[in-house]
Parts: C-alpha cells; structure tokens; sequence
C-alpha cells in the first residue's frame, strides 16, 4: 500500500455509504448513521480517508477548548506557560477529533498517524481557525496510538480509573 495516495475528502449529504467496519461497533455506526446529521446540525464536520476509490477511514472535527476546569493545576501550569504573553487566558482553542476510525482492512497502515498529521498541519498551515490544539477523548485502549503522535494527557495518566476516555491535547506550536 501506498500511503501517499491517501485522499482526504470532505462528507457531502449525497455520499452514498456501501459498508465500513472499523472492528469498532460504535465508531461504524456512527459514520453510517450519525454523520451527515451531525454535519447539517454544524456539530461536526466528517473527513473520509480513501485509498483508491476505497474507504479506508474517516474522522470527525469540531471546535474545542483546552480549559482549566478540565485539568488539575500542575497541568494548566504547563499548558499556559507555552504562551509568553503577560495575560494569560482560562482557555485556550483547540480543534477536537471527535471520532477517528480506519477500516479493518487498511488498519496497520500508520494511517490513524497521517489522519493525525492531515489535522495537525491544516490548522497551523492552511490557518483554519485560531487554533493552539488538537484535542481528542481517548478510549483508553488507543492511548498509546496518541502518546506515539506526540499528545499528552491533559491529567496524569495512570490506567486505574473508570472513566472510558482520557482527555488528551496535541501543542500545535511544535510544528513552528
């Protein structure tokens, strides 16, 4: 597989859905029945990654914060002082990938890392939005997936608690 040839295309209502199975009951479902809905109600915009004429994946964005309700205070820490300006914020913007899913066939492909990449330079060289961060809800068996494309949690991270996901935010301005 040539992973160049990855296209990232924008969902349109009139995209016809054949089958997509991620191994992932709930990440399938949502594309094939959730997507385009969430798309008209400007909830979240779905990405589809084709091979060929093939889907290989998909990914939603919306439009997130990294906020200090959501972080412990030695985390904050760290996150506001890699801004050097004399008022720092509570908040601070960020794109959210909402749901990232690759196909069955095409998974071991590094393909969730060049979805990852396709966000990370939209927002800092395409200038999307104002945007500092890529934020994403983890499930908690993919956290390694993201500790890889350089994320860190946005609370420490030990594996013992009972929530589902793990908050996690990629610093765009390492890419600068």
């Amino acid at each position: 597989m040539d992973i160049d040839e990855l296209q990232f295309v924008r969902l349109t209502p009139d995209f016809e859905f054949t089958e997509f199975d991620c191994g992932h009951d709930d990440l399938n479902d949502f594309l094939l029945n959730d997507a385009k809905e969430y798309q008209k109600g400007l909830i979240a915009v779905t990405y589809l990654v084709k091979y060929h004429d093939e889907l290989a994946g998909y990914f939603t964005l919306s439009n997130d914060k990294l906020s200090i309700k959501d972080s412990d205070k030695s985390s904050w820490r760290k996150v506001k002082n890699l801004f050097h300006h004399s008022k720092h914020r509570g908040d601070y913007p960020a794109v959210k990938v909402g749901r990232l899913a690759v196909g069955c066939k095409y998974q071991g492909f590094d393909i969730g890392s060049r979805i990852l990449d396709f966000v990370k330079y939209a927002f800092v060289y395409k200038k999307r939005t104002g945007c500092a961060f890529v934020t994403v809800d983890a499930l908690r068996n993919v956290v390694d997936f993201y500790y890889k494309n350089n994320f860190k949690t946005l609370v420490p991270f030990t594996g013992e608690s009972d929530n589902l996901t793990v908050p996690m935010y990629y610093n765009l301005l390492e890419l600068i």
